[in-house]
């Protein structure tokens, strides 16, 4: 026997319908609501076999997907990631009340250094599905879409700051959590500058040394003055004094990371300078280093604005 339904409608009270139309389509309302769509009022929780809940409900005119215990959730899994998620940022949650045994980052800027920054490509077989695609052009984009990455390598990072590795055992799949190093790059910072204030300081009482004793021009040591002005953006003249017995002089810029990018033959005797153009470099943090006979005379400290 075969039955032939156009629209079922099982009425639940007075306010709240089940309705099936001819094609199978379902909605569940207290109102006259299209059939294509299923439609709860009220919120809607998803269970899993664990007791987890998935929550959908609105609030006032926006809808809300609430994560589960402890605010954890995911969007995709490890190996499935969704290609693409839009959505406005929004703060991490950090409040103070919620933490406890806070303790300092210690060694910060060693951590860092022992840290490789890589440039890869995302192997083709976890980039796309090549059998999938049919559009050449979008097979064209997806393969430029994998290539020239820049970013860690997870397995190395484990062995520097594990802290920031997150491993899915039901993947077998390593990840890192980018915005947990910021705050050793902040310490490490602060550890690099704490460094260069004390080689400042230590030039400061060198030169104050020399400013006050009376010594004549052939005993007179070699000085790296402070750059002026500092921090500068058009230019900056660093002024310096070399005594005639110096044969070979060099000032030497570098980055913070200690990388030389760029090296000034120093001609003059006596008391000398040379000048630095802002246009030739990126705005940042330098040192410059006064290298005289071979011998380290001083390291000073400048910054480029733009």
């Amino acid at each position: 026997m075969v039955l032939l339904l156009s629209m079922a409608v099982i009425p639940f009270g007075l306010r709240a319908q089940i309705v099936v139309d001819s094609n199978g389509k379902v909605a569940v309302r207290s109102a006259s609501t299209a059939t294509q769509d299923f439609y709860v009022n009220g919120s809607v929780k998803i269970k899993n076999d664990n007791g987890a809940y998935l929550i959908l409900q609105g609030y006032y005119y926006d809808p809300i997907i609430y994560p589960g215990t402890g605010n954890s959730g995911s969007v995709g899994t490890s190996n499935k990631p969704f290609e693409n998620v839009y959505s406005y940022n929004y703060p991490s949650l950090s409040d103070k009340r919620q933490k406890e045994n806070i303790r300092q980052i210690n060694n910060a800027l060693e951590t860092i250094l022992n840290l490789e920054g890589v440039k890869y490509d995302i192997k083709k077989e976890y980039a796309y599905d090549e059998t999938l695609i049919k559009d050449e052009e979008i097979l064209l984009k997806k393969e430029e879409k994998r290539k020239d990455k820049v970013g860690f390598l997870a397995q190395d990072v484990q062995k520097v700051l594990p802290e920031v590795v997150v491993y899915d055992d039901t993947a077998d799949v390593y990840a890192i959590d980018y915005s947990k190093v910021v705050p050793v790059l902040v310490e490490a910072i602060k550890e690099l500058s704490a460094k260069v204030d004390e080689l400042q300081n230590k030039s400061r009482l060198k030169s104050a040394s020399l400013n006050t004793v009376n010594i004549s021009e052939e005993t007179k040591e070699a000085l790296l003055e402070q750059n002026v002005p500092n921090p500068f953006s058009n230019a900056t003249r660093i002024d310096m004094y070399l005594p005639k017995t110096i044969s070979t002089a060099k000032l030497y810029l570098y980055t913070m990371q200690g990388e030389q990018i760029k090296s000034m033959e120093v001609t003059g005797r006596g008391n000398t300078s040379t000048t630095i153009e802002g246009y030739s470099l990126k705005a940042g943090m330098y040192l410059y280093t006064l290298i005289a006979d071979g011998k380290e005379v001083d390291t000073k400290k400048m910054i480029l604005t733009k």
